[in-house]
């Protein structure tokens, strides 16, 4: 239902909580008044990481004074948020609030992060007994009549570039049933939006159309997981000058392999954010076209950092982080990230000799990324670095709430260590964002 003038009828307030599921909060457009002067309290217990019963109220602010509208919803608009206390000072626990404080650390020293990502995703279908299959048995890059979502992958696209969330390219990615959208390089802060928004879109659009989606990491045993494949450069904040781009080194500049350096060096208190579920590590397995070891290389799609062609474009040059998984939180990620390879740049870090080698399948004395989510948030509860950049309160919430999440796994299976998807895992991750 519209209003006579086919207006939105509802203002749907949108943020990021903790984990980096998108939470909405809808009142009627005609307060748009209101909340853009003072914004609208909530009950911030019910989200968790946020408040404590206790002292549960949480403030939501606008980023912007237009909403802006839904074309596969047209019935609201949305306005993006940032959480903050009653106090009027911003939350220490948004995910926002905490990516802008590295953002502005990178701006004091004239650098601007540009961020480009590949949202994969699979359409599904549920049985009756809750098990899925996948929708088609399509693979990489199959046309018509084999791929069967090209359609829907299309109004993706449309839709995208209608609400200013620019596209690169879409096709049927490795697996059965498995998609690729890719969104275009923009500024830290908007491009972790984007990612948060296009999740949230995809899955709303596709449950309008009668079709299951989902972004969960590792749905099936036996095929590829979906990953966030993170193409990364820094440019100067006015957005003049790629600075990870050089005439030598491969395209790469010096500062560019420092940073690639204090992504290497930060990696295993680092994986926690960019792997933050139970299933992300059933994605990153030998034999799955996952990285699992903590490397880098030239064109080398089983390192975890790759360094793409860009057939010597200045604007091009880049590094492509390959470890990340869907069910990031956009925000959170991008900051650790941020500051790993900022740590690099202050240091001056050098990377090992970039690999040459076919990691999927060659033996190698190669560091491992942690195997399980519980090695992962020990050495984020135990890294110095995160807690000084992301702040102790996140730290110590995220491990809190995470780790019930590995014991409440643990409970629910015989063989926590197993590589067979359990129900558990369907259960929670199947729609978690």
């Amino acid at each position: 239902m519209h209003t006579e003038h086919g207006n939105p009828e509802f203002l749907r307030l949108v943020f990021s909580d903790l984990l980096g599921h998108m939470r909405s909060y809808e009142v009627g457009i005609d307060q748009l008044d209101d909340v853009l002067e003072n914004g609208i309290v909530m009950d911030g217990s019910s989200v968790p990481g946020f408040a404590s019963i206790n002292d549960s109220d949480v403030l939501l602010r606008s980023l912007g004074a237009t909403p802006t509208p839904q074309p596969w919803d047209p019935a609201a608009a949305f306005l993006l948020c940032r959480v903050y206390e009653t106090s009027g000072k911003p939350h220490p626990r948004d995910p926002r609030t905490i990516l802008n404080k590295l953002i502005s650390k990178a701006s004091k020293r004239g650098f601007q992060l540009m961020i480009g990502s590949e949202l994969e995703f699979f359409t599904i279908q549920r049985h009756s007994d809750d098990s899925i299959v996948p929708l088609d048995s399509g693979g990489y890059f199959s046309s018509r009549p084999i791929d069967s979502e090209l359609d829907f992958r299309r109004d993706i696209i449309r839709t995208l570039n209608a609400v200013g969330i620019p596209t690169t390219s879409h096709h049927h990615e490795v697996a059965r049933g498995q998609h690729e959208v890719g969104l275009q390089y923009t500024t830290a802060s908007t491009a972790a939006d984007n990612i948060l928004l296009g999740r949230q879109i995809i899955m709303e659009m596709a449950s309008m159309r009668g079709i299951d989606v989902t972004f969960m990491p590792k749905p099936f045993t036996d095929q590829n997981g979906s990953g966030l494949h993170l193409h990364q450069s820094i440019w100067e904040t006015d957005g003049s000058r790629n600075l990870f781009a050089s005439k030598g080194n491969g395209g790469l500049s010096p500062m560019a392999i420092n940073y690639v350096a204090g992504l290497l060096e930060h990696a295993s208190s680092l994986i926690a954010l960019l792997a933050p579920t139970v299933n992300s590590y059933k994605r990153l397995v030998p034999g799955f076209e996952a990285p699992t070891r903590i490397a880098w290389g030239y064109r080398n799609r089983s390192t975890m950092i790759r360094v793409p062609h860009f057939n010597g474009s200045e604007r091009a040059a880049r590094i492509e982080l390959r470890c990340p998984d869907t069910t990031i939180s956009p925000h959170l990620a991008i900051a650790a990230i941020l500051a790993a390879g900022l740590d690099g740049i202050k240091r001056t870090l050098e990377p090992s000799e970039p690999t040459t080698t076919n990691l999927y399948k060659s033996a190698s004395d190669v560091e491992s990324l942690p195997g399980s989510l519980r090695d992962s948030l020990a050495l984020l509860k135990e890294s110095h670095f995160m807690r000084k950049e992301l702040g102790d309160s996140l730290v110590d919430t995220l491990v809190s709430i995470r780790m019930h999440e590995w014991q409440d796994y643990v409970k629910a299976n015989e063989d926590p260590h197993s590589i067979e998807i359990s129900s558990w895992e369907l259960s929670r991750y199947l729609h978690a964002n």
